[in-house]
């Protein structure tokens, strides 16, 4: 993962919801070139957010469901219905929400909401495909995943 879109989960509710906070700082470097001049959060980063932390929900509650025996990584297969009512800039502070909708071994589905100063301003109905860690292989990035995990999961976990 280049960019780690959750700074903070401030709840998680294995099988039921997550919510989380992501502050878009103006030193960020996507905003040199998204849009200069009058620089905005792209939608493909907001969806992305709503993604990671939805998929911190689905990774949770499959291991409450079926335990931990086997590592399992969910990975965005569709995106439905997305819309973005609202621009985010810089400086503004979001918070996530996400909710599971359904889940079973091998797929889930999340509705996942973005709030600036308690107003909509994203929202879309997520996808997943569930890998288990042996079908997947090794990936340099699930050291990271955990260390990012582990920050971001601080006092939760």
């Amino acid at each position: 993962m280049r960019f780690f879109l959750i700074d903070r989960v401030t709840q998680l509710m294995a099988g039921q919801s997550v919510e989380g906070i992501k502050a878009w700082s103006l030193d960020n470097e996507i905003f040199r070139d998204h849009f200069p001049g009058q620089p905005i959060v792209p939608g493909v980063l907001l969806t992305e957010s709503m993604a990671q932390l939805s998929g911190l929900l689905v990774e949770f509650s499959y291991y409450k469901e079926w335990g931990k025996a086997e590592r399992v990584y969910p990975i965005l297969s569709i995106i439905q219905k997305a819309k973005f009512r609202e621009l985010v800039l810089p400086g503004d502070q979001t918070i996530v929400k996400a909710n599971l909708i359904s889940l079973d071994k091998n797929r889930a589905v999340t509705k996942v909401k973005i709030f600036v100063n308690e107003k909509l301003a994203a929202e879309s109905t997520l996808s997943f495909s569930i890998a288990q860690a042996n079908d997947v292989g090794y990936n340099k990035f699930f050291e990271r995943r955990q260390e990012y995990y582990e920050i971001v999961l601080k006092d939760l976990i």
